[in-house]
């Protein structure tokens, strides 16, 4: 689900805007309110990147003023990075929070839009700079070279600035070592794929959110059967729901082995 951005309490209304690819800059915070610290499952291999979240976030003194949050595909890192844009605009209503997906940064760039576009979004004025996989810049020369004085600008102004990417700073390729270095200044904080007891508590909160009850039985045969990450188990309970409302049965092993088509 896409949550539109409604407008925050004592600031003009601006629309999120949506790139060729789907991906939405937001230009309003708070905004999708389902990507929030209290609906993400910490696990063991999550809790340290939840925590520096949390602690950039609520704007309280720290050493550093950028975070870098690193992992695999669909660990988290997105519902982190907007998560901080919520809980700034809720505790700072004054403040002006920017989330850019970076294909996006990079698109505009690349096709000499910056003047209409990156300036409309205020990079340079932002308290909250969020910029969402930054391994994407790799090999844009042009891109990287802007986002190294953006960084270098909003860091001089003791401004927040948060990044995601698959691989840590020092691991990026087709990234110049300036911009490497600037990533590396703040502080990083890696995500591990989704251990055993962490994929079960998700089973069950997606189950609750939607009204199933997923039996322990049901959960303990999804762990040998489902990817770990969260994309891969909201998809599972999803077709369990799906099949459970069409045959109106209770969750069994025999409803999750017809939904999933695991025989």
């Amino acid at each position: 689900m896409i949550f539109r951005a409604a407008a925050a309490p004592g600031r003009g209304r601006q629309p999120n805007m949506q790139n060729q690819q789907g991906r939405q800059l937001i230009l309003n915070f708070p905004a999708r309110p389902e990507y929030s610290f209290d609906n993400f499952v910490v696990s063991e291999g999550s809790r340290f990147a939840v925590d520096a979240a949390r602690r950039i976030a609520s704007g309280g003194a720290l050493p550093y003023h950028s975070l870098y949050l690193y992992g695999g595909e669909h660990l988290g890192k997105t519902h982190l990075l907007i998560a901080i844009g919520n809980r700034v605009a809720q505790t700072f209503p004054d403040k002006q929070i920017l989330y850019v997906p970076c294909e996006e940064f990079v698109r505009q760039i690349d096709n000499g839009e910056e003047a209409a576009s990156l300036s409309a979004l205020r990079i340079a004025g932002a308290d909250c700079f969020l910029l969402d996989d930054v391994d994407r810049i790799a090999g844009r020369l042009a891109a990287q070279e802007k986002l190294y004085f953006i960084y270098n600008a909003l860091t001089e102004g003791k401004k927040i600035i948060v990044f995601t990417g698959r691989q840590a700073p020092d691991l990026l390729t087709g990234a110049e070592s300036y911009l490497t270095s600037r990533l590396r200044w703040g502080m990083t904080a890696g995500i591990q794929p989704i251990d055993d007891a962490t994929t079960a508590k998700i089973i069950q909160k997606l189950g609750r959110d939607v009204g199933l009850e997923i039996p322990g039985k049901v959960i303990d045969y999804l762990l040998t059967r489902v990817p770990r990450d969260f994309t891969s188990i909201r998809d599972c309970v999803t077709r369990i729901d799906r099949e459970s409302y069409q045959q109106k049965q209770k969750v069994s092993l025999k409803l999750a082995k017809a939904a999933l088509g695991l025989f």
